[in-house]
């Protein structure tokens, strides 16, 4: 099924569509309603109950409608229910991780230098980004077209952005709780702000600025903070979000050359830079509507899934190099786009879902057991926020942890190579702040 046949599908059917995603996202939300650190606010929530939601409703109203076999549909409830089965039942099983965290990747004490160390990384890389490929949001075609060449640098660059944010936030806090509310609290919220804004314009991303506000959120809690937010700051906090994600909407389409106060094509009533936005709510569905129909994923075609796990570790442009072909077209979601536009050749594309990639590339039965591994090592991950008051340093690297992570559930294989830049990363920052106080404390030592 094309996007066209889909869309048609879905403006004719609107009703049995909503209902799906309604019913499905609840369901959903129940299903980790009690195994979240931040209750509604937590992450997960836009991964598994938004995404996942909306995704698996498109399934169930095809199905309904007879576009989708019963097999299919038994394929992703299953792994769905397998995941969030492992998810429960790792819950209190991360202990083995949160040793590895504390040993490997947390110096002592509030660990401020390698902050600052962090800090001073983060913006260098963003400096050098933004001259090398500007903002995100100002993209010709698209950010991940935008990014050929400097893919790694802009993963690092993800990874440090929520830790300063998160960090930066303790800061505040912890000088906020302390009634030290002077020049040196409001410059430190301040520049929390703007980081979080231009970071956000620089990752280019309709959700970046809410990845960050999730970032210091779960910080906070892990810091052992009480996270209250009334209502009425949700509404605020999520109203600016969405007014954010509707500009660069905007930006996007401009730079498609593309008026976005003209008329949609399905909701002619409505500009259409609001209809690319339902559309793009219904595009959560679209690796399921585009593979799924008359057993497409059955003709897409593989490479290897060891290439594909490997691909984000050693670079896709490396890898590509090597095996001779586009590691990146042989992605479940990028498949799925080109079985029904084989001339598309700019970057991006939907995303594989854990689903669709265990299913395509390990086969239904070794699918299971891949979709129970990704299942425990999120709730391995989810475990080491339990653990509060271990320090800023160590509440910033959670929050950055959890969200690099749940990345899994869309791309597995980024999202294991994301869960790998972390560790890399602060190891390195680790060793390097142990060996500078070791070199120093002799120093100090003698009065030098």
């Amino acid at each position: 099924m094309s996007d066209v046949d889909f869309f048609n599908f879905a403006f004719a059917h609107m009703p049995l569509l909503l209902l799906c995603m309604g019913g499905v996202a609840l369901v959903l939300y129940l299903s980790i309603r009690r195994k979240v650190i931040l209750g509604y606010l937590d992450p997960l929530h836009f991964y598994w109950t938004f995404t996942f939601g909306t995704g698996y409703g498109v399934v169930l109203a095809l199905y309904f409608e007879g576009f989708i076999s019963f097999y299919y549909l038994c394929v992703v409830a299953g792994y769905a229910l397998v995941f969030i089965t492992l998810f429960s039942l790792g819950q209190r099983r991360g202990a083995w991780l949160y040793r590895a965290v504390k040993i490997l990747l947390v110096p002592g004490g509030a660990g401020r230098f390698e902050f600052m160390l962090i800090f001073v990384i983060y913006l260098a890389l963003a400096v050098f980004l933004l001259f090398k490929t500007g903002l995100g949001v100002t993209a010709d075609t698209n950010r991940f077209e935008q990014n050929r060449g400097v893919g790694a640098f802009v993963r690092v660059a993800d990874g440090l952005r929520l830790f300063v944010l998160s960090y930066l936030t303790l800061i505040c806090c912890r000088r906020w709780s302390a009634a030290q509310r002077g020049v040196l609290t409001w410059t430190c919220i301040g520049t929390y702000a703007v980081l979080l804004i231009v970071s956000s314009l620089l990752n280019g991303a309709k959700f970046a600025i809410l990845e960050g506000l999730y970032a210091s959120l779960f910080a906070v809690a892990v810091q052992g903070y009480r996270v209250r937010l009334s209502v009425a700051k949700v509404a605020i906090m999520f109203t600016a979000v969405l007014v954010f994600a509707v500009w660069v909407l905007g930006k996007n389409l401009e730079q498609s050359g593309v008026d976005s106060d003209s008329s949609g094509a399905y909701m002619s009533n409505t500009p259409v830079l609001y209809e690319r936005l339902a559309l793009r709510v219904l595009a959560n569905g679209d690796k399921y509507y585009l593979s799924l129909p008359n057993g497409v994923i059955e003709r897409l075609k593989t490479d290897s899934a060891l290439i594909q796990l490997l691909s984000p570790l050693v670079s896709v442009t490396k890898m590509s190099e090597i095996v001779g072909h586009a590691v990146n077209d042989y992605t479940v979601g990028r498949q799925s786009l080109l079985y029904w536009y084989p001339d598309y050749d700019t970057a991006g594309g939907p995303t594989s879902h854990f689903d669709l990639f265990s299913y395509k590339y390990l086969g239904l039965l070794p699918g299971i057991v891949f979709v129970a591994f990704i299942g425990f090592l999120l709730a391995s991950i989810a475990y080491l926020g339990r653990r509060q008051g271990q320090g800023p340093f160590y509440a910033a690297l959670c929050a950055t942890l959890w969200l690099r992570s749940i990345a899994m559930l869309l791309e597995p294989a980024v999202g294991l190579a994301y869960v790998l830049d972390i560790f890399v990363l602060f190891f390195v920052i680790k060793a390097f702040g142990m060996m500078l106080r070791a070199a120093t404390l002799p120093n100090q030592r003698v009065g030098v």
